[in-house]
């Protein structure tokens, strides 16, 4: 088939799929397309990857200022056009605010501050897509909606630069030679990592359909949602046709589908959730961290079951190449988007592939304790809401638990415009806002 009618028809297909979700979700708003085209260029290679634009790390892309300049000035003006309350969003989210303000702070002691300072702009930009959400009259609906319509786009098109334009989406190992699927994404893990996230919410949308199956207006959504479902299950074993292709994705899914299952249990025994939870995530976050300090993998053998070395494709010996780099800035770190450079990433990796290490890089201890206690307490309010009858808060508790796993083999923690890390920013202000709405129900009684 020639690429032109490839690509006119997976366009077609994608148009006529994204038509169903929105009849379906009612979801009408401008706001939720901006959140779903953030949501697919936060796991995509930006902008200046399909232009053929070369960049480096430190002089980055015009045409990706440009979006980014352009869909934060709609973001903004659809805000004030809403009239929102900045104070109250801010205040209500004050943990995320401490967050960026440490980022804006550690510019300062960063080896290149306008680079930084650069970086720590798109930072900001994640905020303003926050806020869109919680602005919306259903801020929940309008998240499902708007990651469903992502998924629709994202998937479809990997398959079809993978298929069809390989100088987008194939790349070759440039040590061995192995052919890697990247489609939309910057890297294969990157893809993986999609349609990981992609599969455990397809999977709580279809058991959803399947229990209100009869209360359906329509069965078509059920059928892209199955077709969606495949197509991640697809391009998450890559060209070799294996679910261990990117192990880390496979064991964030494999994650998600137990935590998913365990809570369910718990639930219909009666068992409280929210310290046995958090207690878990933080064991979770120990392992993630002391793994690179140590070099050594808590359970013997683990590797060999999914058909990987004792390094672990190579990460342990990153991480000893890392480590040196983190033992000399290891309170306040490099600065935020301070540590990596082209130099950098051309000699040891392209990042730390742990995001426990990668944080302490960037922001030191200190910084890394916060996103620790960011995450701790995104887990406790899902875990209350869920005890309340909020059943939403599963899958979003559900999804954190595979962005504390997933980063102990990828790095996304605290980089807010990586997929991984915008979804569970999301969570939070979603769990704050539900949270507040209980609280206020609860005072009016």
């Amino acid at each position: 088939m020639p690429p032109q009618l490839a690509l006119l028809l997976t366009s077609v297909f994608v148009l006529f799929v994204l038509i169903i979700e929105y009849r379906r979700s009612g979801i009408t708003s401008v706001a939720s397309w901006i959140l779903s085209i953030w949501l697919v260029y936060s796991g995509s290679k930006g902008i200046g990857a399909f232009l053929n634009i070369n960049t480096t790390i430190e002089s980055g892309s015009i045409s990706d200022r440009y979006f980014l300049l352009g869909i934060a000035i709609i973001g903004i003006s659809i805000l004030m056009k809403r009239g929102f309350s900045w104070r109250t969003a801010l205040k209500g989210n004050g943990l995320f605010v401490l967050i960026l303000a440490y980022m804006l702070l550690s510019v300062i002691w960063a080896k290149t501050p306008g680079i930084s300072f650069r970086r720590w702009g798109r930072e900001l930009i994640t905020l303003i897509m926050m806020c869109l959400l919680i602005s919306e009259e259903f801020p929940a609906k309008t998240f499902i909606s708007a990651f469903k319509r992502a998924i629709y786009f994202y998937l479809p098109f990997s398959i079809l630069l993978i298929k069809y334009f390989g100088i987008h989406g194939r790349e070759y190992n440039r040590w061995t030679g192995e052919l890697m699927w990247v489609g939309l994404a910057s890297q294969k893990n990157g893809l993986a990592m999609f349609c990981a996230f992609s599969a455990i919410f397809l999977i709580w949308s279809l058991w959803h359909d399947l229990i209100n199956w009869k209360e359906l207006s329509s069965k078509l959504p059920l059928f892209v949602d199955f077709l969606m479902l495949l197509l991640a299950i697809y391009l998450m074993m890559g060209p070799k046709r294996t679910l261990t292709y990117s192990v880390t994705s496979l064991l964030t899914l494999l994650t998600g589908l137990i935590v998913i299952l365990a809570i369910k249990q718990a639930a219909r025994k009666g068992i409280g959730l929210d310290k046995k939870l958090v207690a878990i995530a933080l064991i979770l976050i120990l392992v993630g961290t002391f793994m690179p300090l140590s070099g050594k993998i808590p359970v013997k053998g683990l590797a060999q079951i999914f058909g990987r070395g004792e390094t672990l494709t190579g990460r342990t010996e990153i991480w000893n190449s890392l480590l040196p780099y983190a033992q000399k800035h290891f309170i306040l770190g490099y600065g935020y988007g301070g540590f990596w450079s082209t130099s950098l990433r051309t000699s040891i990796a392209s990042h730390a592939h742990n995001g426990y290490l990668d944080a302490i890089l960037n922001l030191g201890i200190a910084g890394l304790i916060m996103l620790i206690v960011f995450s701790i307490k995104i887990v406790g309010t899902c875990a209350r809401l869920i005890d309340s009858g909020s059943n939403i808060f599963l899958l979003f508790l559900a999804i954190v638990f595979m962005y504390l796993v997933h980063n102990i083999g990828e790095a996304s923690l605290g980089d807010f415009q990586s997929l991984p890390s915008t979804l569970v920013a999301f969570i939070y202000f979603l769990a704050n806002e539900e949270q507040n709405k209980k609280n206020m129900q609860a005072n009016e009684i």
